[in-house]
């Protein structure tokens, strides 16, 4: 009998990509073998990047955009001397440095300066979409749309080794960073430009590397019915998460969509809001106003 799970079922797995495939293909692979039909990813990875994938499923990607907000953090290899169209190293080469003059020193300095707010320009070759559809499509038809600058932050990029023309680093940083753009951005200021050679995300908001499984492990898994063993469910995964808890009035209040009101004062945006039974009821947002907190159902479970 072929596996369906039920829609209660919801949660999430956190998967190590490996190399060489898209964060799409991973959830094609992962929606086949468990014949569902909503599931999703947390964050895209390029082909060339491993590491921490989160995939939604069912309920779960109900609260997928609360995890592509998060900050990150990735360990990664830039190549000093080389500049491609993609920015990293698999991309189509335009400009070759045979001479790098570069000196720890230096490096040192460059990368500080990239500490902190900066602007970016997102790379054409990405999934950043422009009327709809995604900027690498775009430059398939042949066409250029430059993206506008944005800001973004990294709050620690720290150096690990210097093997010329090979840098290893680690970095956190904001939602929207690319990391890619970060190597050429250092390479242009060093003067002898660069590319990403290779990314592994170690962290994605509260989910670390340590948490994932490979997905020959889930395959296995999967064949074996133990595939629950692995699915994180949303309360766990909303940990991070301040909480309340309900009566049954503000329960049906809550799962009827309508706001209540609460008698303590909530500093977070969002709140975790769950039943007598500790389960999880909604993510409500909080307001302030002059009878108390108003709290706005904003996803329920």
């Amino acid at each position: 009998m072929k596996l369906r799970i039920r829609m209660e079922e919801a949660g999430i797995f956190l998967i190590d990509k490996p190399r060489g495939i898209t964060s799409f293909e991973v959830v094609k692979k992962i929606k086949k073998w468990l014949n569902v039909k909503k599931i999703g990813h947390g964050g895209t990875l390029d082909p060339l990047a491993t590491g921490v994938l989160p995939i939604f499923v069912n309920k779960a990607t109900k609260i997928a955009q609360f995890f592509l907000n998060m900050d990150k953090t990735y360990d990664a290899t830039m190549r000093l001397g080389l500049e491609t169209e993609t920015q990293d190293i698999e991309g189509k080469v335009t400009r070759v440095c045979k001479k790098i003059d570069v000196s720890l020193e230096e490096l040192k300095i460059v990368m500080e300066d990239f500490q902190g707010k900066i602007t970016q320009i997102p790379p054409f070759y990405s999934s950043l979409k422009v009327g709809g559809v995604p900027l690498y499509k775009w430059v398939r038809k042949g066409i250029k749309i430059q993206p506008a600058p944005r800001e973004v932050e990294i709050y620690e990029l720290n150096l690990k080794s210097f093997r010329p023309p090979e840098v290893d680093f680690e970095v956190s940083c904001s939602k929207g960073t690319y990391i890619r753009t970060l190597c050429s951005d250092i390479g242009k200021k060093l003067g002898c430009g660069a590319c990403l050679a290779r990314l592994r995300r170690l962290k994605t908001g509260p989910f670390t590397i340590k948490m994932a499984i490979s997905l020959d492990v889930l395959k296995e898994a999967i064949k074996a019915g133990k595939w629950q063993d692995y699915l994180m469910d949303l309360n766990q995964a909303l940990a991070s998460f301040e909480a309340i808890i309900l009566n049954e009035d503000q329960e049906t209040q809550i799962k009827h969509g309508r706001f209540i009101f609460w008698p303590h004062k909530l500093t977070k945006p969002l709140i975790r809001a769950l039943n007598k039974q500790s389960r999880l009821v909604a993510l409500v947002q909080t307001q302030e106003t002059q009878k108390g907190m108003r709290l706005h159902p904003v996803k329920v479970f």
